[in-house]
């Protein structure tokens, strides 16, 4: 501590009892969430006993994690929507394990945008304690100042092209790029996407919206380029693809939608395997759907949990990332169709059910996913925005 913070806390740590602690802390302009870090961070006294030295920036130890998030009595969930990723049998998990109960209404539903607005609105009135945001958010959280680290005790199981080295974030779950196949009108289903060219492909090949503006569809192209010479740095083979694709009449304008791939508009859709597989299920061999990791190219959109800088609830906050990147909370995320980050560890060590294991394209499909960047989809973004329109639309 600088002579300066000794200046300013020790007027703290003269007797007196709790009522003139607070006052003395308000007087040094802390407030009760700034109050509790410090503590927290320095073993301070109280007139209650000393606090043992915590290590917020992980991992802690499950125990002390479930005394104080019960003692907190919360936590506060924004951006985790029920109906994705499995999210409702997660949530549901993490109260009955650890009795802390979760709070949520709206925000359930929020983007990753919306989620950092939160955090940063929380540096004045403490609230939300974790979030669930696109790849590009976390680094993005970091530099705003609205995070804070946590190293779970699952963090070597993590690539680290997927973490933040200093542990302001962390993957907790992917999509992949797949080919979503009505094998009611595909006879012959494509396995890459060198098969595409097919000329038994007319007018059935599509994506998930214009790739200007949807992520699903930019991050189809992008692997096209990974098919077709192209690499994480190179992005243009992936239009130069596409632009083949539509001289030789099999790409589509139609966007690969739920009803277009049931009635055949788009009988082949590139776009993330979550989706696809959730579609399968959903139309229940009405039609039938195959869903394909593409041999030659696929890239994978991640997901990434962060701590508000300010939660209000800390210790319930790293419970939570404690419990989603368990085995448990993982599987919860496989049954929704999500790639969960610790995938791989959990098929070496045969944690994955015959069962849902059945339900998924093979382990092997995935061995060669590649995960672009920050600033590699940055570039990428910006060469599809200006070569899009005129070379393959025409436009």
């Amino acid at each position: 501590m600088s002579s300066r913070e000794r200046e300013l806390f020790n007027p703290l740590f003269s007797p007196h009892n709790r009522r003139e602690f607070m006052k003395r802390a308000g007087a040094v302009g802390l407030s009760g969430a700034a109050l509790s870090a410090f503590l927290e961070a320095c073993g301070g006294t109280t007139a209650g006993g000393t606090t043992p030295t915590v290590n917020m920036a992980g991992p802690i130890d499950l125990p002390t994690l479930i005394s104080r998030a019960k003692t907190e009595g919360k936590m506060q969930a924004i951006g985790i929507p029920p109906e994705w990723a499995d999210y409702k049998d997660i949530l549901a998990g993490y109260t009955k394990n650890y009795g802390v109960p979760v709070e949520y209404k709206v925000e359930a539903e929020y983007s990753s945008a919306q989620e950092l607005v939160v955090f940063k609105n929380s540096k004045t009135r403490a609230h939300g304690d974790i979030g669930d945001v696109g790849f590009k958010f976390g680094p993005q959280a970091v530099q705003q100042g609205l995070v804070t680290p946590y190293k779970h005790s699952r963090w070597n199981d993590i690539d680290a092209s997927l973490k933040d080295p200093d542990g302001n974030w962390c993957t907790e779950y992917y999509g992949a790029q797949a080919f979503v196949i009505n094998t009611d009108k595909v006879k012959k289903p494509p396995t890459s996407f060198a098969d595409l060219l097919s000329n038994s492909y007319k007018n059935m090949v599509g994506i998930d919206g214009d790739p200007r503006q949807a992520n699903d569809a930019f991050i189809a192209v992008y692997s096209a380029a990974l098919a077709n010479g192209g690499s994480l740095d190179n992005i243009q083979p992936g239009i130069d693809f596409f632009a083949k694709l539509k001289k030789n009449g099999n790409f589509t304008v139609a966007r690969s939608s739920i009803a277009n791939v049931s009635k055949g508009e788009v009988a082949i859709a590139v776009m993330w395997d979550y989706l696809g597989l959730g579609f399968r299920d959903s139309l229940n061999g009405k039609p039938n759907l195959s869903v394909v990791i593409p041999s030659d190219g696929s890239l994978a959109g991640p997901y990434v949990s962060i701590v508000n800088k300010t939660a209000p609830d800390p210790f319930a906050a790293r419970l939570w990332i404690e419990y989603i990147f368990s085995d448990e909370g993982q599987l919860f995320y496989l049954t929704g169709y999500a790639h969960p980050a610790r995938y791989q560890a959990l098929v070496s060590q045969n944690k994955v059910p015959a069962a849902l294991a059945a339900k998924l394209p093979p382990a092997s499909q995935y061995a060669n996913i590649k995960f672009p960047s920050i600033s590699q989809l940055t570039a990428a973004s910006t060469i599809v925005t200006n070569n899009w329109g005129s070379q393959v639309l025409g436009a």
